[in-house]
This record gives structure tokens, sequence and C-alpha cells, in this order.
């Protein structure tokens, strides 16, 4: 899909709004009185709505959009070791984003059952793909584009046990509960993603995952991952379902001092047979400070025993995050990151392009941006980011030690 195209689907989809929102009248939700447009879209007082509302269903989503000016000029348009965000001077479809979900009622008194399912059309949908085993067909195969695609993140059944506080079980493919940033793009304050994020961690799971909330302020989360060759790294249901691994992890949070602290972690084997073990842990320990400053520390490491051809690989990287909230709808923010990749192991993959090679390096990457909410479903996120790598060339087709992006995008929550 070339650019041409993108602009017509991202231009289609907002004169359908425009069109819905044109229509409100009188005492119906407006442009400025509603938080999603899915509000404008499915109004409360229609049939659809009450089917939703009878069936326990919610329906939601986002549009996320945007375009990188690269300082090198690449020949072959990609951001180096940038992903998600990878096309230079190019405007992208990253996320056109729905979900249907139904949530576990959570009263300690009885059972409950709900589940989720979600969709993702953009050129974002290559990294989301069940990636963990290449002969998979979850959805590693349902578009053939060169630059955009399909994808199914999350598809779970969810149970929750009258057991205790109350016991929450996920089955099916989920989200990681590792590291800081995800996938989604509403729940991450920049439009680019750490080289930890991007390098360093899993993206989703397919298996299973228990969740116990001892308290208000601490729960546990422990489960079995599987369908794929890498752990259990972002497997899915159909190739490698013998090979097991564990993920888990304890949030502890403290409202009074606005402070948070996530451990979690992964440990499993590259196949089934050979004694090949994946470890990582992540630390992720938030401060807010005062009413207007937050602050974020997050440390990953991760290591590989007896790698094919490596005795052992290791990665790690620290990421330091820094929030002010100017106005009720505009927040600055700086993200100051190390990532260390020992053997060459990590960076570069995943990477749309196959052939971008790899080296021990070290990365550092500093970016400055804001987030500006004009609507409550409306944000738009500059940003500036500088790369360096010491290992090797990473960035303008092996040509460059360090690169310059200026981006933004724009982000819509139906």
């Amino acid at each position: 899909m070339d650019r041409a195209n993108t602009c017509k689907i991202v231009g289609g989809l907002l004169a359908v709004f425009c069109i819905t929102v044109a229509d409100a009248r009188g005492d119906e939700p407006s442009l400025t009185s509603v938080k999603h447009l899915r509000e404008l879209l499915i109004p409360d007082d229609s049939d659809l709505a009450d089917w939703f509302k009878q069936a326990d269903l919610h329906w939601g989503g986002w549009l996320n959009t945007g375009v990188s000016y690269n300082a090198n000029q690449p020949a072959d348009r990609f951001n180096g070791t940038v992903s998600f965000s990878d096309r230079a001077d190019e405007l992208q479809l990253n996320q056109l984003y729905q979900f249907l979900e139904r949530s576990v009622s959570t009263n300690a008194n009885e059972w409950s059952w709900g589940g989720r399912l979600d969709f993702i059309f953009g050129s974002d949908a290559f990294y989301t793909r069940s990636m963990g085993d290449p002969g998979d067909h979850w959805d590693a195969h349902l578009l053939h584009e060169r630059l955009y695609g399909i994808a199914f993140p999350q598809a779970y059944l969810e149970f929750f046990a009258p057991l205790g506080n109350g016991l929450k079980i996920k089955l099916g493919e989920f989200y990681t509960l590792i590291g800081n940033e995800t996938v989604t793009a509403p729940d991450n304050f920049f439009y680019s993603h750490s080289y930890t994020m991007q390098f360093g961690e899993p993206f989703s799971h397919t298996g299973l995952l228990a969740s116990y909330s001892v308290d208000e302020n601490l729960e546990l989360k422990a489960g079995a991952v599987t369908g794929s060759p890498y752990a259990g790294w972002d497997g899915s249901f159909q190739h490698r379902l013998e090979n097991w691994g564990f993920i888990g992890g304890i949030n502890w949070v403290n409202p009074k001092t606005g402070t948070s602290l996530a451990l979690s972690g992964s440990h499993g084997s590259l196949s089934e047979s050979a004694a090949r073990d994946v470890n990582l842990y992540s630390v992720v320990l938030k401060q807010d400070i005062g009413e207007r400053w937050h602050a974020t520390l997050q440390h990953d490491y991760g290591w590989i025993t007896k790698m094919a051809g490596v005795e052992s690989a290791e990665w790690y990287g620290v990421v330091g995050y820094l929030n002010y909230d100017l106005f009720d709808d505009l927040g600055l923010g700086l993200r100051l990151e190390w990532f260390r990749d020992d053997d060459g192991a990590r960076v570069g993959v995943p990477a749309r392009k196959p052939a971008l090679a790899s080296a021990p390096a070290n990365y550092y990457a500093a970016t400055v941006g804001a987030n500006w909410k004009p609507l409550p479903w409306l944000t738009l996120r500059p940003s500036v980011r500088y790369d360096i790598s010491d290992g090797w060339r990473a960035f303008d087709v092996g040509v460059s030690h360090q690169q310059l992006l200026v981006s933004t995008d724009l982000l819509l929550t139906f």
C-alpha cells in the first residue's frame, strides 16, 4: 500500500466521522461533549447500544496515523532500528484498531466469565502478529502487503473465581505483562518506542495467566505460555505447543505516596528438546512528584544460555521517563535510554526488513515530545528523537552511526 492509498484511507475515515458529527442536533451528544467517538456512532438511546448493554459487551478502538522526518534521508526510507514508526518521510496508517470485550465481574461472591478479541489493520500489524513461529498461520498471512497487514494480537477468554479476594484467569492470546511500554497506541506517551520494548521484550503470549489481588496494594501474576520456539514469546495456537514457558509478576502500588513498583519476568526454552534457556526480568518504578510531575525508571535484563553459534547472549537496558502536566489538555515528556545488545542477538529482531544486519553495540536514544488533547477523543503527539549506535552503522542503510527523527502523529479514540 502506497502513500496515496494511505491518505485515502485516513481521509475517508475522517470524513465519516465528520458526517456523523454534523448529524448531531439538539440535546444529542456533540463533538465536544463526548469522550469517545463511538458515543456519536452509537448513541446511548439507540437499539444497538441497548443490545451491547444487555450482552455485557463493550466495543471500542482508535485510529493512529503519523509521519516521521528523517534527517539522514535514507535511500530505503526505513528509520534504521526504529520499528513501528519505521518509515521515513511517509505518512503511515499505524493502527486502525478495534476490540470487542466482555469484562468479568469482580464480585467476590460469584463466578464470572468474559473475553476479548482485538483486531488491527495498519503498518503496526507486522509487529503485533504471532511471530514466535515463522510457520504459524493464525494471523501471519492474512494480508500480503509489503507495509500493511492484519493481526489479531489478543483473543482470550477470562474467568473470575470467588476464591479469597478473587482469582482471575486468562486463557488464549494476550498482551505481555512485562515492561512499561505496550503495543496499544493510546497507552504510550510517545509515537516511537524504546529499544527495550522493541527488541528486549515479548509483545504477547499464548497460554494462561492467573492474577490474584492480595489486597488493594499488592497483585500477583503467574502463567504458562506456549506456541513459540522462543520461550513462549509472541506465540500462537498452531505450532510449538509442547514448548512451555513461565511468565509472572508482582505489582505493588501506594496511592498515598504516588508510588508503584512492577517486577516481571519470563523463563523458557528455545525448543522442546534442546537445553537452551531464554530468561528475562523487568523492573518498572513509577513515582508522582507533586501533582504535575511523573517519573518512571525501567531496567530490563535478558540472557540466552547455549545459543546456537554463541555460548550465551545477553541484552539489557535502562530507560528513564519524566512527564509534566502543563495543563489539563497538554503534557510534556522526556525519555532517555541506554540499551546494550551484548552479542548482536536482539536489535533487528523483529524487523520489517530481513536484510537488516546487526552487531554487538550500545544504543543511546533521547526523545522529547508533547501530548495535546484539544478534544477528549483527539490526541496529537509531536516529538523529536535522536539515536546513536556505537557498535555498527545502524542508520541510513549502514552509512551512519546516528539518526534524527522529527515526528508527529494523530490519535482518534472510538
